[in-house]
C-alpha cells in the first residue's frame, strides 16, 4: 500500500520533472544545436502525455477514494517513469522506441481501466435501481427495521396523575 501511495503522490511532479529531465540529458548534454531543438518540440508534448496519464489515473473514483493508485499502475508507472530516465542518459534508438511503446501502452491503459472502473460502478447503480423498482430490497445499506421489544415502563420525573381540587360537583 506504501508503494500505491508513493507513485500516487509522484504522478503530477513525474510529468513535469521527467520531461525537463529527458531536455537536459538528451538536448543539451549529448546532443548538438538540432538535438536540442528537437527535444524541445518532444519535451512538452511528453509533459502534456504524462499529465493527461497522471489525470487519467487520478479520475478513476477508487484511486482518489485510496488516495493510492492500482497495483498495476504501481508497476506501469515506475517502469515507464525508469524507461524515461534511462532514454536521458542512453542515446540507443532501441530505447528510444521502448519507451514510446510504453508511453503509448500506458495512456491506453489508464483509459481501458477508467473504462473498466466506471462500467463496473455504473452496472452497480443500475443493479440498485432495478431491484428497487422491482420491490426487493436494494444493496445500499437501509436502517434496520423497528423490533418489537415488548412492553415499555417509562418513568417521568413528574407526576403526571392529575390533581384532585376537592371542587367536584357531584
Amino acid at each position: 500500500m506504501v508503494a500505491r501511495r508513493v507513485v500516487y503522490r509522484l504522478l503530477f511532479p513525474a510529468a513535469v520533472v521527467l520531461p525537463i529531465w529527458l531536455f537536459i540529458g538528451r538536448g543539451i548534454v549529448t546532443g548538438d544545436a538540432w538535438t536540442a531543438a528537437g527535444f524541445l518540440v518532444i519535451s512538452p508534448v511528453l509533459f502534456l502525455a504524462l499529465a493527461i496519464i497522471a489525470g487519467l489515473v487520478t479520475w478513476r473514483p477508487g484511486v482518489r477514494g485510496e488516495r493510492a493508485v492500482s497495483i498495476a499502475d504501481a508497476v506501469a508507472l515506475p517502469v515507464l517513469w525508469l524507461l524515461l530516465i534511462a532514454a536521458a542518459i542512453a542515446t540507443h534508438p532501441a530505447l528510444a522506441a521502448v519507451t514510446v511503446v510504453a508511453l503509448l501502452a500506458m495512456f491506453w491503459f489508464a483509459v481501458w481501466e477508467l473504462v473498466t472502473e466506471s462500467r463496473r460502478r455504473i452496472r452497480a447503480v443500475m443493479d440498485d435501481v432495478e431491484a428497487t423498482l422491482g420491490g426487493a430490497r436494494a444493496s445500499v445499506p437501509q436502517r434496520p427495521e423497528a423490533t418489537d421489544i415488548g412492553e415499555v415502563i417509562v418513568v417521568t420525573s413528574e407526576d403526571v396523575t392529575p390533581i384532585d381540587r376537592g371542587d367536584r360537583t357531584s
